[in-house]
């Protein structure tokens, strides 16, 4: 287990990779944006990422509107 900081908030995982911590955060991939340690990443990129202790995650929700 290690601590992530998500949105400024610590939080205690399992999860070793994006992919594994958004399904733990039941989010879901098509309507959100991922910041990690300061660096915007394109979806494909988020298979690739692998989470360590310490590492700073921004998660933003896409909402619509009008």
């Amino acid at each position: 287990m290690h601590t992530l900081i998500i949105n400024s908030v610590a939080k205690e995982t399992e999860a070793v990779s994006l992919e594994e911590l958004l399904k733990e955060l039941s989010l879901h991939a098509s309507l959100v944006l991922v910041e990690h340690n300061g660096i915007a990443l394109l979806r494909d990129e988020w298979a690739t990422i692998a989470l360590t202790d310490g590492d700073r995650l921004e998660l933003m929700n896409i909402a619509a509107g009008g």
